[in-house]
């Protein structure tokens, strides 16, 4: 785990959540009420097409180049372990769609698999929390779930109990979350 800290005294180049499997007896009408009664800075649904790239010697880390209506980024994470802490360094790009540099980019380090996931997202967005509900699909394989992001966390200490605050007032109980990313629930 990297802990720098940017200059506004939040965690850098650290991804701090809790990911529940969802299953078709999911109420998600219910959980789109229960999220806007907690009064969301933004709320938005998107279509989004993440490619991870696996390199052939390093299986520690994970490249995932991220494209959708609104961002486009080039992305490390750390894999393997429990993903409630994990390193993810992103690099935001502009411009239209660069998946063929990317790829070309990526190909210099020995890129051994690649696996394109669609995601169709919910997302609620709050100062300190990004809450996410999505269906992903790769090839025949498909995960629902719901995400917790905790965003601009000083301390890990802190982002949990953000994360803790919104599971709570959800429903969601912490115990139930699943420690795999979703790259290896889809692929692995």
């Amino acid at each position: 785990m990297s802990e720098g800290a940017e200059s506004s005294g939040a965690l850098s180049n650290v991804e701090i959540e809790h990911k529940f499997l969802v299953g078709d007896g999911f109420d998600r009408e219910a959980w789109v009420v229960a999220c806007q009664a907690l009064d969301p800075d933004h709320e938005k649904q998107v279509r989004v097409v993440d490619t991870y790239y696996v390199p052939a010697r390093e299986k520690a880390w994970i490249y995932r180049h991220r494209y959708d209506e609104e961002i486009q980024q080039l992305a490390v994470k750390s894999r393997g372990g429990d993903t409630e802490v994990r390193t993810e360094i992103n690099l935001d790009l502009s411009g239209n769609n660069q998946a063929a540099k990317v790829s070309a980019f990526l190909a210099t380090l020995h890129i051994e698999e690649k696996h394109e996931v669609l995601k169709q997202i919910h997302v609620f967005d709050f100062p300190d929390c990004e809450i996410v509900y999505y269906v992903a699909e790769c090839g025949r394989r498909i995960a629902s779930c719901v995400e917790f992001e905790a965003i601009g966390a000083k301390s890990v200490e802190g982002a949990l109990a953000v994360l803790q605050h919104y599971e709570s007032a959800l429903g969601f109980d912490p115990v139930q979350r699943t420690k795999i990313n979703l790259f290896d629930l889809l692929v692995g």
